[in-house]
């Protein structure tokens, strides 16, 4: 059994579950959590209600996010995650079909690990999660060492 948790902060439901689907099928019995904006997204980060229980809402292993949502974007979220004391650590994989280069450098100086485009195509978006999946969380037979640097 796999006990590592994946949130995924994305506001567009077909883009979640393919993600969430995707991640599933790269490292079985993986716990994905969905969250539907930023601001669901700091609020189980923060353990706020309705996620205050972290037996029910564990903290994620890996965060990947989308940057562009309305309200709280995903810059935002990187922002809150910096600010608070002590910062929260987890590991952050940025998805987004944002095409600017700038968000690229403004989401690596934030504090992401990686960055990725979203692919137009379904499969080559659940191909580039299980790669995501296999760097970052890996498999329950052969959990993955975070990578160096």
């Amino acid at each position: 059994m796999n006990d590592r948790t994946l949130l995924v902060i994305e506001d567009a439901r077909d883009q979640a579950l393919l993600i969430r689907v995707a991640a599933r099928r790269a490292a079985p019995g993986l716990d994905v959590r969905v969250a539907g904006d930023g601001r669901e997204g700091i609020a189980y980060l923060a353990g706020t209600p309705p996620f205050q229980d972290r037996r029910s809402h564990p903290i994620p292993d890996l965060i990947v996010l989308d940057l562009l949502m309305p309200e709280v974007d995903g810059f935002a979220v990187l922002e809150w995650m910096r600010s608070q004391r002590p910062p929260v650590t987890v590991p952050v994989v940025v998805l987004t079909s944002s095409e600017g280069s700038d968000h690229e450098a403004r989401s690596l100086q934030l504090g992401a690990k990686t960055f990725h485009r979203k692919p137009d195509d379904f499969a080559a978006l659940a191909s580039v999660v299980r790669s995501i999946v296999d760097q970052w969380v890996g498999s329950p037979l052969n959990p993955a060492e975070p990578p160096a640097g």
